[in-house]
């Protein structure tokens, strides 16, 4: 993509100030998603127009928190398939550049395509938006919750033989809730969310395993899984809710099961509420193992 440097840019943390100094076309949100109720009582105080949202959050429910909140006219739904990680001094870097996903149907979509691809991002536009939420979703579920609550890497998930059985599950459990949404898997940039889908579909385990541990691994651009970076950093809060517990959350209003993405849900949320210790399962794969197979979490 190359360099590019801005001699004198704009930088404010007051919402009020940019919102009201000038004439916004796009607000684009980026936040975790547990800051999106927060987001949004900021949005509605710093302006008395509903502002046009590009939601490129993880997750697959915060557009109809938004929609609820500004109308859905005003709601773009996106998505970032580049691993992306922030350095303690702050700087910004791109581990693996991939691209962006745009929902295709609003009258800004086209002119943001234009605008990203112009700026050197890959991107795609997409006619069904929650197939590409979804699809993103089964990506970021792979190899995170899982790594977080075990403190271990992708590539030792995959080596042990329970828990590669059961990070496939997940996927499995996620694919069936997406049938009965009657949503499709989408290819989305530079990202093998195809791929795996297929694979885990038509294929037996052994077919690809090895093969999924190098693209994970290398996919991240070796820096650790989202949960498991928010669990070291001692953050009070956790996307996990919005990942493996939106499955079964959905699962469950469908009339269908998700217990493995249920039971990841329930364990590191309660660790990160510090209802029991980390230490029960950290380091520890097969105790991991044994309370998903078991159902006791």
């Amino acid at each position: 993509m190359g360099d590019t440097s801005l001699a004198k840019p704009t930088i404010t943390t007051n919402l009020n100030t940019v919102l009201d100094s000038k004439k916004i076309d796009v607000v684009i949100l980026a936040v975790k998603s547990f800051h999106t109720s927060s987001v949004i009582n900021l949005l509605k105080s710093a302006t008395k127009t509903s502002p046009t949202i590009l939601c490129l959050q993880n997750g697959v429910d915060n557009e109809d928190l938004l929609s609820d909140a500004f109308g859905i006219e005003n709601v773009i739904p996106g998505t970032v398939t580049s691993a992306v990680s922030i350095s303690k001094l702050g700087d910004v870097n791109v581990d693996r550049e991939r691209g962006i996903g745009i929902a295709a149907g609003h009258p800004y979509s086209l002119e943001i395509w234009k605008a990203f691809n112009s700026a050197g991002f890959d991107t795609l536009l997409y006619p069904n938006a929650k197939a590409m939420k979804w699809s993103k979703l089964i990506t970021n579920i792979l190899a995170n919750a899982t790594a977080a609550i075990c403190d271990i890497t992708p590539n030792a998930i995959f080596k042990h033989d329970r828990l590669f059985r059961l990070e496939i599950t997940a996927i499995e459990e996620t694919l069936t809730v997406m049938k009965g949404l009657q949503l499709p898997i989408v290819r989305l940039p530079r990202t093998p969310s195809h791929w795996l889908a297929f694979a885990i579909k038509r294929l037996p385990p052994w077919s690809y395993r090895a093969i999924l541990n190098n693209k994970v691994s290398k996919g991240r651009g070796g820096k650790h899984p989202s949960l498991q970076v928010d669990l070291l950093a001692n953050r009070i809060h956790s996307e996990i809710s919005y990942l493996n517990g939106t499955v079964h959350r959905h699962a469950k209003a469908l009339g269908l099961a998700a217990p493995v993405n249920h039971g990841l849900a329930n364990i590191l949320g309660r660790i990160v509420a510090g209802d029991i210790p980390w230490d029960k399962y950290r380091h520890n794969p097969d105790g991991l193992a044994d309370s998903l197979l078991s159902g006791d979490f």
